[in-house]
């Protein structure tokens, strides 16, 4: 019995393991993006994105929790102001792949034709008050 209690425990722990390295490469792969410019977008919101000063992109997916909280707020500030787009990933799934997006909520703040920054999860106060 100690043997399958101990089997149980080493699955969990690489189970955890794995998914925090997940999580810490989808980090490291974002925030690389930041200061370079920004690749060909497709679409009518990469179309928007590219004329665009400054700009904010947010990826949701509707089967995202955090999605659900997050995204009335950013399209009400999408309303106020053209340059920020509410893009759901799996309708423009070629957008997301050309910013690299891995994991949703995931914004993308452009300026000047660069990557200002890429935020995972909830968007900064100051990000959102730039926009505002």
């Amino acid at each position: 019995m100690a043997t399958l209690g101990t089997f149980l425990l080493v699955i969990l722990v690489g189970f955890v393991g794995l998914t925090v390295v997940m999580q810490v490469l989808v980090y490291m792969r974002a925030q690389a993006l930041a200061g370079k410019p920004v690749p060909p977008l497709p679409g009518p919101v990469g179309e928007r994105v590219a004329r665009s000063k400054q700009a904010l992109v947010y990826f949701f997916s509707p089967a995202c929790g955090a999605c659900r909280a997050i995204t009335p707020r950013v399209r009400e500030l999408g309303k106020k102001n053209a340059s920020v787009f509410a893009v759901d990933v799996s309708e423009s799934f070629d957008l997301a792949r050309a910013l690299r997006i891995m994991a949703t909520p995931s914004t993308v703040e452009v300026a000047e034709g660069k990557i200002v920054g890429v935020y995972l999860g909830p968007i900064p106060d100051e990000v959102v008050a730039r926009f505002s």
